[in-house]
């Protein structure tokens, strides 16, 4: 009988975290278990916030089957005691030789323990270690790349075509950073669109009042929710500032988030008594408020390039998911699932005008909303997690 390929997953990241990048890897490693693979997730053991060490089992937190192996690597990490601990050391040549220790002693630990799991597959969206896998380990296997940025810089522009070139498959997120490949002159046939996903288990079941009782929001209220985290480039100040232009009786709920961006926020929502910002919630009780609301934002902002054309949003494909109306900012990265008119309202970026009419043509018009969810409802059908690593699977052999 033939044994099932062994992938291995080296992700430099805390796991648990708030952050969607280790759900994402989470969800891709239940998926490629469950296309049939023997999967071990290789993470970072770092020091870890005071909200997620208290998170006993990663995968009843972010609601993922125990089909995979999770295996945590050592690495000498002082990222969280500049960025958290000791804000005022949080300078840019000591951020940066924090950031440096801790992703180097990483890959040495890969380097030191991946080899010996004999792995077919190496899959990464961290370019350093797996290049160094690629060039040191002596397993012959095959080693796939997940791109979910391009490199600002010169340099790292540089550094990072001249790594991935040495993968055996790059796997792109976005049509956009398909493109920042192609015009670097990469092969075609070596790069895969994969859109991020959902899990439609997740939303299975949900009920709109029981979600709204557990809030504590009126049964006949008007809600609009944005779950996700806080960054400038997300938008969320934009939508803020949309919440002053419409009604007063609408309650707008921003799930999510950390320090400084959640102090930023509610410091900007403060005097907005329909304002609510709880911030960073464990993945089922966010999807409450998603579950509770009227409509769902995306509200990302033009004038940053990962927006713009990079991002694959997880909180997009779970608003379809949970058959929300969506009014979203109109950016190539949204356009290529979205689509104005069909299954979401696309709104110009930047413009809390727009975005406030956006949302309230939605909460105005039943049928309009019914439609738009409908459709995207329909849509979240062909974006499971466990298909897109079926298409993954299929591209790297």
């Amino acid at each position: 009988m033939r044994q099932p390929p062994r992938i291995v997953m080296v992700a430099n990241a805390r796991i648990p975290s708030e952050r969607a990048h280790p759900l994402q890897l989470m969800h891709m490693a239940a998926a490629f278990a469950a296309n049939g693979a023997a999967v071990t997730l290789a993470y970072a053991r770092r020091a870890n916030t005071a909200a997620m060490r208290g998170v006993a089992d990663p995968f009843a937190y972010t609601g993922v089957s125990k089909t995979f192996a999770l295996a945590g690597l050592p690495c000498v990490d002082a990222i969280k005691r500049v960025t958290i601990d000791w804000p005022l050391l949080n300078r840019g040549p000591l951020r940066l030789a924090a950031h440096a220790l801790q992703l180097g002693t990483f890959t040495l630990a890969s380097l030191g323990t991946v080899p010996r799991w004999r792995p077919d597959v190496v899959y990464s969206r961290d370019l350093l270690p797996l290049t160094a896998l690629r060039l040191l380990s002596r397993r012959r296997a095959r080693y796939c790349f997940e791109v979910h940025t391009a490199p600002r810089s010169r340099l790292s522009a540089a550094l990072h075509r001249w790594a991935a070139r040495r993968m055996d498959a790059v796997i792109a997120i976005t049509e956009g950073l398909r493109r920042w490949y192609l015009e670097a002159g990469f092969d075609p046939a070596h790069i895969l669109v994969a859109p991020d996903a959902v899990d439609l288990a997740a939303f299975e079941g949900a009920d709109r009042q029981a979600a709204r009782a557990a809030l504590g929001v009126a049964a006949d209220a008007r809600a609009v929710c944005y779950v996700g985290h806080l960054y400038a480039w997300k938008g969320v100040d934009t939508l803020v500032r949309a919440a002053r232009r419409c009604d007063p009786a609408v309650q707008w709920f921003i799930v999510g988030g950390v320090p400084p961006d959640l102090t930023r926020i509610r410091a900007a929502a403060a005097d907005l008594p329909n304002v609510h910002v709880p911030g960073h919630l464990p993945p089922a009780r966010a999807r409450r408020y998603l579950t509770a609301a009227d409509a769902a934002v995306i509200p990302f902002s033009a004038r940053h390039a990962i927006a713009r054309e990079y991002t694959s949003p997880l909180k997009m494909f779970e608003y379809m998911a949970a058959a929300r109306p969506i009014v979203a900012s109109d950016l190539p990265s949204l356009r290529e699932v979205l689509q104005d008119g069909r299954n979401a309202l696309l709104v110009a970026p930047d413009d809390p005008q727009a975005l406030a009419e956006g949302v309230m043509r939605v909460l105005a018009d039943p049928a309009l909303a019914q439609r738009l969810a409908a459709a995207a409802r329909q849509d979240a059908d062909t974006r499971t997690w466990t298909r897109r690593a079926a298409t993954i699977l299929e591209f790297i052999g």
